[in-house]
């Protein structure tokens, strides 16, 4: 069978897609991972990690399928996200300006940059992860809302959009502050197609409305047991409390009753949970993390008596996820021991090792503020909301506006952090990191090609 000319570009990425999961066949397994994988299995499920993704991968395996399998799907909703919303981008800034013979090539160019050394693309594809799913998911979220903005209000792209949205809430669970503005999104992209205002209002508020709906609807339908994740958080922000400050200590008696070593304070860290639950000896009681009516009880009255030094602790912990002292766990590439017999193939390890080496050099190195940095890409977020709303008050570039509003997503995932720090790892931000790469590299692959246009 003959492929048409056009259909080149397309081709490539797939091509691209099955090659990277050959070589991280069956997929790349962290500890996490690894848990959540024996929910699964055992379907008996924990909310210590949101449940859909175990719940996901259970239902693949009963059908008869494997974590490969699930893999690909994962690696080429990745690849093709990158491709939506690259091309996305390029219509959205540059119309018809581009010649599409150019322009179909413009998205296959973004993905190969986004796999070169500096970025962790290749690997995040391959790694089975909440941050990954998430990546993917805003990926497909924005290149939906520019096809809404631009094509109109087609059912079928609004119900997707919407149901992406929710999707992305839950596999992360500080994803939900960012439910509302992509309810602003969509709903600039229906008053643009003309839909009412009740029925535009609507549809911003279902993204939001149906994640709390579906959340205690599969606690109940999986029983899934609860765990109170937010008390790592929690008990990590008391103990930063006592660490800056004894007279706060003082006042806050049930958490000062759980340190068994009030030196050992010296040595804590912002924004790493290590310190209390992993570290041995531990100055902290872990049990502390058990009662949660009491652990709650004492953070409300900490937040009520001391919101300044609180504050002060959470942005000490926030800075950690910015990368300027370093690159923190940069990307997972192996899959832990585990008792499932899971591990990668033999085949490939060559070319793995060699990417890896060569990722981990970046992430060590003062090459690491390209792609390792997630301050870099927050700055050039920021930057482009600013230059975008300037550009927008124009005639007839209102797009601009709408592509501001939607990057606004992005900045809002960087910041929900603010609330909870639990590491320092990189992985935590790129969700949005990948998206602002993705946008960035579009529109700047653009106007080259445009200026390329003009010389010839």
């Amino acid at each position: 069978m003959k492929i048409r000319k056009e259909r080149w570009p397309d081709v490539l990425m797939v091509a691209v897609a099955l090659f990277i999961w050959r070589l991280f066949f069956p997929g790349l397994m962290s500890q996490d991972s690894i848990s959540q994988y024996g929910q699964a299995v055992a379907g008996l499920y924990k909310d210590w990690h949101p449940p859909l993704m175990a719940i996901v991968l259970r239902t693949v395996l009963g059908l008869g399928g494997a974590l490969g399998l699930l893999m690909l799907g994962q690696c080429l909703a990745g690849v093709l996200g990158v491709r939506a919303l690259a091309q996305g981008c390029l219509e959205l800034l540059y119309g018809g300006r581009i010649p599409p013979g150019r322009a179909a090539w413009l998205p296959p160019l973004v993905l190969l940059l986004l796999l070169a050394p500096w970025s962790p693309l290749a690997f995040y594809l391959m790694t089975f992860w909440k941050d990954a799913w998430a990546a993917v998911f805003l990926l497909w979220i924005g290149a939906l809302a520019i096809d809404l903005y631009r094509r109109g209000a087609e059912r079928r792209r609004v119900v997707l959009l919407v149901l992406l949205s929710v999707l992305l809430g839950l596999v992360r669970h500080n994803a939900v502050v960012i439910l509302p503005v992509l309810g602003l999104a969509l709903w600039l992209g229906l008053r643009r197609a003309g839909t009412g205002r009740r029925a535009a209002l609507l549809a911003a508020a279902a993204p939001l409305a149906l994640w709390l709906a579906a959340n205690p609807l599969i606690d109940t339908l999986f029983r899934v047991e609860k765990m109170h994740p937010d008390s790592q958080i929690m008990v990590l922000d008391l103990v930063g409390l006592c660490a800056a400050s004894r007279d706060i200590c003082a006042e806050l008696p049930w958490t000062r009753s759980h340190i068994r070593d009030e030196a050992g304070l010296a040595g804590y860290r912002p924004g790493d949970i290590g310190f209390i639950f992993w570290d041995d000896p531990s100055p902290v009681d872990r049990t502390m993390r058990l009662d949660y009516p009491r652990l709650r009880a004492e953070y409300l009255r900490a937040v009520r008596r001391f919101p300044g030094e609180l504050a002060r602790v959470k942005l000490t912990a926030f800075a950690t996820l910015l990368g300027l002292d370093r690159t923190s766990y940069f990307f997972h590439g192996t899959i832990v021991d585990n008792p499932y017999g899971l591990k990668l193939s033999d085949r490939f390890a060559p070319a793995r090792e060699r990417l890896r080496v060569a990722v981990t050099e970046v992430g060590e190195s003062g090459w690491r503020w390209i792609g390792g940095v997630h301050l870099v890409w927050i700055g050039v977020n920021v930057l482009g909301v600013a230059v975008l709303l300037a550009l927008s008050f124009r005639p007839g570039r209102e797009r601009y506006r709408f592509l501001a509003c939607l990057l606004l997503a992005p900045l809002g995932y960087y910041l929900s952090y603010l609330a909870a720090t639990p590491e320092h790892d990189f992985r935590f931000m790129y969700p949005s990191t990948l998206m602002i790469q993705c946008v960035a590299l579009s529109w700047a692959l653009g106007s080259v090609a445009i200026r390329i246009g003009r010389l010839r």
